[in-house]
This record gives structure tokens, C-alpha cells and sequence, in this order.
């Protein structure tokens, strides 16, 4: 790169209306300290929990989370400019403090590092496809859809992927006073044990199996605080779960597969964030914190090509961009995988699993490798027509 070449300016998004906003927190600083600072320059910018846009040095340093009273002061509120292009301003630049300041903040790429609801299902992404922003990542509907578990399962189903039965309860459907009959119904297609879950979060919040109807009211309950949609599904009894994270290119690549280690039946929040043994001064650091076997030796190899053929299949499928996580549930009983769900933006970027990739990538260069293809789609979508001459309104 040229020394007069003047860096590429990178808005990272975190944070956020979500039960993940805390997961998100950790990717994102992960993410800007990893960035290649010869070639970009980070813009922090930080979504608080009432839906604030902040920015400011101090939002790069995990021991200022969450903000205080006092540490809120020194950073700004900035504002994303609702007109064609990629402008950030400074909300307050008209007066105070910082009056004399230039008001707008070029941006050459937003960078989402959301996990969870407004930020990975496709809300974010539709708003800056609206004002033409470069942006990385999937778009807005293979991120709506791979967030909802159903529709991702109905989808990819379509094209030929194993997936488990299931039923889809709305909100709705669920009356807490009427639960039973809710119970009967789910139970007239399918048998116990059940796995309960939340159909449009991550992280396996609010996850629970069921081996009783009692237990199944309880499950549907504790899903229904978080989700107004819940999919119930067969828990498969003796399983474990494979997980692969695929690269947009020509073809699409897959990256090393794990196998997460597991406390419990099922693979619960804590697992994946608040045990392992990649942590700092005991600190989670997001996905990076789980156990794992790191391509399996004892896992089939045919297994094992079946998943990865499964994911770069399914990353087309949905239509994603960038880089993705399909998880998947294999039955030791017979050996057989099934789909589980796909994370648009997976935890930590899965830059562990790359690492581990023939050929390896490290954190810095999957980054790179992000951001420049983000710029070049942007520009290939730029070229596509979105309006006719016309002389409608002239009549």
C-alpha cells in the first residue's frame, strides 16, 4: 500500500437493543484490535441499550463496559445521516462543547458486529442498503431469514438439507392459563424428549429440553419472555454438534471444523461464553472461551465432508455474503447430521476456526479479506438499474 495512499476509514457497529448486546460488545473489540492499523482507521461506534449512538477512544477498552455515569460524558452521540451515501455526524456538533468541530465523520465501510435482534436479522442491513452505505456482511434477507431458525430450516429443506421436524408455536397460539392445550397439540406430532427454543435469538438463550408435559409448559413459558416465536423440535439423545464457518468467494470456502465440549445435554449460554480456557485475567472472551475439538480425529471423514459440503451449499442457498457459522447436530445413534441454524454473524467472527484452516487465515487477514470484498460488492450493486425511463407522471 501506498504510504501517500490516505487509510480506509471503518465504522464498527456494536452494541445494541438485544439480549446479546454484551456478546456483541466482545466480538467488536476483538474485531477493531485486530484490524491491520497500516491500512484502516476504526471508527468505534457504540449502540447503548436505549438505542444511543455513541463514539469516542474510551469505547476501545473493555474496562469502560458498561459505561458509567462519568465515562458516558467524555464520548459523543452521532447520528446515521438518512440521505444516499455513508455520512455519520456528530448529533451535538451544532453547539457546546464541540461547536467548532466539524460536524460530519466520513465513512468508507460500516463494519456490523451486532449478535441478536435489530443488529443480525437483516434491520441494520436494510437501512444501510436504503441510504447506499458499504457495508459487510449478508445482506437484509439472508440475514432476516438465517436469524429466524424456522425460516432457515424451511429454506434450506427445500434445497435438499437434513433438517429434524418441528413445530412452530406463536405467540399467538400460547396462552400461559391454556398451556395444556397447547402441550396436546404440539404433542399429537411430536414425542418426547423435545427441545425448546427461542425462534429468532442466538447465543442458546432461554434453550431448554423437555421430558414431561410439565416440564414442555415451563420450556414454552421461559421462550416466550424472550421471543414471540418458539420452535419445538426432538432432541436427538445422544448427539453432539459440528460447527463450520463459511468465506464468500468464487467458490465459497469452509474453514476448520469443531466440536464444541459441553457441560450439559444441550449447549447452554454458559458453555459458549463463561467456561473454557481462552480467557483473560477469567474474563469470557465470547466464542473464543469454548472448549472445542478443533477438526475431530475421531469424527467420520465422510461426516465430516458431508457438513462442510452441507454449509458452503447452504451459504449459497440463502444468498449470504461475507462470512457465516452453520451449526449442526449429529445423531451418534446412526451418524447422521442435521442443520441447526446459521449465525450471519457469528460470535468472535469465528476466527478461531480459521486459523485452523487449510489454508490458514489469521484474524487480521479475515478482516481484510471482509472488508474488501464488501467494497467491491458495493460496487457491483451500484451498477444494478434501480429505476426506467418513464413519463408516467408527465401524463
Amino acid at each position: 500500500m501506498s504510504m501517500t495512499q490516505p487509510k480506509t476509514r471503518v465504522a464498527v457497529l456494536f452494541g445494541g437493543r438485544s439480549t446479546e448486546h454484551e456478546i456483541s460488545v466482545i466480538t467488536a473489540l476483538q474485531v477493531m484490535d485486530a484490524f491491520d492499523v497500516t491500512r484502516y482507521e476504526i471508527i468505534p461506534v457504540y449502540i447503548d441499550s436505549d438505542g444511543r449512538w455513541l463514539t469516542g477512544d474510551l469505547l476501545r477498552k473493555r474496562e469502560n463496559y458498561p459505561l458509567s455515569t462519568e465515562s458516558a460524558r467524555t464520548v459523543r452521540p452521532v447520528r446515521l445521516v438518512a440521505e444516499y451515501g455513508a455520512r455519520l455526524e456528530y448529533a451535538n456538533a451544532g453547539g457546546g462543547w464541540f461547536s467548532k468541530a466539524d460536524p460530519v465523520i466520513p465513512v468508507d465501510l460500516y463494519f456490523p458486529a451486532f449478535h441478536g435482534t435489530f443488529g443480525e436479522d437483516g434491520c441494520i442491513q436494510g437501512l444501510l442498503e436504503w441510504i447506499g452505505a458499504p457495508y459487510t456482511g449478508s445482506g437484509p434477507r439472508a440475514a432476516s431469514v438465517g436469524m429466524n431458525k424456522y425460516a432457515s430450516k424451511r429454506l434450506l429443506a427445500a434445497h435438499g438439507a437434513p433438517v429434524l421436524p418441528d413445530l412452530l408455536i406463536t405467540s399467538r397460539d400460547w396462552d400461559p392459563n391454556a398451556a395444556h392445550l397447547v402441550t396436546q397439540r404440539i404433542l399429537q406430532e411430536l414425542s418426547f424428549p423435545l427441545m425448546v427454543k427461542p425462534c429468532n435469538l442466538g447465543s442458546s438463550i432461554a434453550i431448554s429440553s423437555a421430558h414431561t408435559e410439565e416440564q414442555l409448559m415451563i420450556s414454552l413459558a421461559g421462550a416466550f419472555a424472550f421471543d414471540d416465536q418458539v420452535l419445538v423440535e426432538p432432541l436427538l439423545q445422544d448427539m453432539y454438534e459440528l460447527n463450520v464457518s463459511v468465506l464468500n468467494g468464487a467458490p465459497p470456502r469452509a474453514s476448520a471444523i469443531e466440536r464444541p465440549r459441553r457441560d450439559n445435554a444441550l449447549l447452554t449460554f454458559e458453555d459458549k461464553y463463561m467456561r473454557g480456557g481462552k480467557k483473560k485475567g477469567g474474563r469470557s472472551e465470547g466464542m473464543a472461551s469454548l472448549q472445542r475439538d478443533l477438526n475431530p480425529a475421531d469424527v467420520p471423514a465422510e461426516t465430516l465432508a458431508g457438513v462442510r459440503d452441507c454449509a458452503i451449499a447452504a451459504f449459497t442457498a440463502l444468498d449470504c455474503r461475507g462470512l457465516v457459522r452453520f451449526d449442526f447436530l449429529v445423531d451418534k445413534s446412526n451418524g447422521r447430521f442435521y442443520f441447526n441454524e446459521v449465525n450471519v454473524l457469528p460470535g468472535s467472527f469465528a476466527y478461531y476456526l480459521w486459523e485452523k484452516a487449510e489454508p490458514r487465515l489469521s484474524f487480521t487477514e479475515l478482516l481484510t479479506t471482509l472488508a474488501e470484498q464488501a467494497l467491491e460488492d458495493h460496487k457491483a450493486r451500484r451498477r444494478i438499474r434501480r429505476g426506467v425511463e418513464s413519463r408516467v407522471l408527465g401524463h
